[in-house]
């Protein structure tokens, strides 16, 4: 009899061990909207089933966008079910990742690890391209040496070889660098600051940024910066002495026939490059008394 009474009682405790076992809280884990493509995002819902939940309302959810910016919601329970609010309706294309921290919900009587959800807002390849931004911003800055590009959507790699390439279009000066991919960043680190006054452009390449959910390559992308600083350049003053005459179109004729490095002036026409078509430019505005 006593042993049926203690075979009685490892039974019950199997049967509650497995039971236990059985209601593991993330195989019954709910949420509301469900992963994957949405239109919005805002307000969530979880549920355990039937299981009870205890909210920390210290805890903070935050809602991450690929290659965006992370905001911070709230926690709340409304009975057995966990409400994540966030200020804004988020609907911009790109890829989301709603953020669980650890100790954040106690489900049984058990504290949960951290939790995230993967949601997607389908978009245009026109959207794709219009959250792209880069760090530091283009426009006026004192320096240029590392870049950080970001897109709303995962990085898968770069293709080998691929370059950046930072010119100075005012003196045309040329520098390249490798680039490397982090998660949703491409970086862009140049060995040395460029530090002398003049335009620039950052080029990245046509299909040198691989993103597979994207289907079809990256097409190239640039980005404009100045350095201030440095002389004013006068268009046709190609010998440097601030003046514009006929001797600086003896000086263009003589370094076309050369070969030799033009300086920025020599670009009459503006197009970026130095030809005969600038040496007609000059001429005309000799004529023109320009």
């Amino acid at each position: 009899m006593k042993r049926n009474v203690q075979l009685f009682a490892v039974l019950i405790a199997v049967f509650f061990s497995l039971s236990a076992f059985a209601a593991d809280p993330y195989e019954v884990m709910q949420i509301t909207p469900a992963e994957g493509n949405v239109t919005s995002l805002q307000h969530f819902t979880i549920t355990f089933g039937d299981m009870t939940v205890v909210v920390n309302q210290q805890a903070i959810p935050t809602l991450e966008k690929g290659g965006g910016a992370t905001v911070e919601g709230t926690l709340s329970a409304d009975g057995n079910t966990v409400v994540v609010d966030f200020e804004e309706c988020y609907t911009a294309p790109g890829q989301y990742f709603l953020n669980i921290p650890e100790g954040a919900l106690k489900v049984n009587g058990r504290e949960l690890l951290p939790v995230t959800f993967r949601f997607n807002i389908a978009g245009s390849i026109e959207s794709f391209y219009e959250q792209i931004t880069i760090n530091p911003a283009e426009g006026e800055v004192e320096s240029l040496q590392n870049f950080v590009i970001s897109f709303p959507e995962y990085v898968g790699e770069i293709e080998y070889g691929s370059k950046a390439i930072l010119t100075n279009t005012t003196t045309g000066a040329t520098y390249r660098t490798d680039m490397e991919d982090v998660r949703y960043n491409v970086l862009a680190f140049f060995p040395e600051e460029v530090t002398e006054p003049g335009e620039y452009t950052l080029t990245i390449p046509a299909g040198a940024v691989v993103i597979y959910t994207l289907g079809e390559d990256v097409h190239e992308l640039t980005f404009n910066y100045t350095i201030p600083g440095g002389a004013t350049v006068i268009p046709g003053d190609v010998n440097g002495d601030n003046t514009v005459s006929i001797a600086d179109v003896t000086e263009l004729i003589d370094i076309l026939l050369n070969g030799s490095a033009p300086s920025a002036a020599a670009d009459v026409n503006g197009d970026s490059n130095v030809s005969i078509a600038d040496v007609t430019e000059l001429i005309d505005m000799l004529l023109g008394g320009n």
